[in-house]
């Protein structure tokens, strides 16, 4: 809270809801049109800091912790339970715009299947896709993978501050908030539980996009292409094509950008969501 106050200048307000005796939390500044971040595996929320400072003005905009992240309380990992947490916080904002990245641009396909009542619009930001697993990984041990996260934990805390920051003051701030992501035990351990646990549900995942019908609603896809292995670029960018296909989305490759498009090119992601929640274009969807 005192890192996203001393970015956009005003106080932020902690919200949150009680799910069954544990507190899911979020952040939340601004009025208008309301948009909710979702982050993507082993990230935090705090990463979308940039984007956040430039919504806020003229958005309500919900910056929320899923469950043993951040401030929220830990919970069981699962799909439902993520999920779940999700459709609380739309049900608590009264409805919005999902903006997913990576794991979150698919959880929050989920949501926009499960209660197209409540999702006004998507922004998927190099959106996971069950198909991307079709031969899981072989994970490394967990104290490989433990080193790999903080390392990936700092690089991020240090790109998130200084994309977003104006001065030396808040730049140390927003580093500190990132960081404060893997301050304990648990929280480490929910880091490296997620990809397991989305990895296990890869079936479920699959049946649910068969089984989807698609809302009204406004979508914007962004697919990075920076950095990413030649062997991919193909089957990525047909998938995320049939996927803005079935949703009459507009589909943008971002060759400037790795796959965290909100801290290489928040103002890209900025745009898009600016055009979801203006009605920029009309939707299709129902397919």
């Amino acid at each position: 809270m005192g890192a996203l106050s001393a970015l956009v200048g005003t106080p932020v307000e902690r919200g949150g809801v009680d799910r069954g005796g544990r507190r899911l939390s979020w952040v939340a500044g601004g009025s208008g049109p309301t948009v909710i971040f979702e982050a993507g595996a082993a990230s935090p929320v705090i990463g979308f800091a940039a984007v956040f400072k430039a919504l806020v003005a003229d958005h309500r905009v919900i910056a929320y912790d899923r469950a043993g992240y951040g401030a929220s309380e830990g919970a069981p990992l699962s799909l439902e339970g993520q999920l779940g947490d999700l459709m609380a916080v739309l049900e608590s904002a009264g409805s919005g715009v999902l903006v997913g990245h990576s794991w979150g641009g698919l959880l929050v396909q989920l949501a926009a299947w499960e209660r197209p009542d409540l999702v006004d619009g998507l922004v998927l930001l190099d959106p996971s896709h069950e198909a991307f697993w079709s031969t899981p990984p072989a994970l490394p041990s967990d104290d490989v993978r433990r080193e790999e996260q903080l390392e990936s934990a700092r690089e991020q805390a240090a790109t998130t501050a200084r994309v977003a920051a104006t001065t030396p003051e808040i730049e140390q701030l927003l580093e500190s908030a990132c960081l404060s992501y893997l301050e304990t035990p648990e929280q480490m351990a929910v880091h490296l539980a997620e990809l397991p646990m989305i990895l296990d549900h890869l079936p479920e995942l699959a049946k649910r996009r068969t089984e989807a019908v698609w809302p009204q609603i406004p979508v914007v896809i962004l697919t990075a292409m920076k950095g990413r292995p030649e062997a991919f670029v193909r089957p990525v960018l047909d998938l995320q094509n049939a996927l803005a296909a079935t949703t009459n989305a507009r589909h943008t490759v971002v060759p400037d950008s790795g796959h965290y498009l909100h801290l290489d090119r928040p103002d890209l992601v900025t745009d898009a969501i600016r055009e979801v929640t203006g009605g920029a274009f009309q939707a299709v969807g129902g397919v």
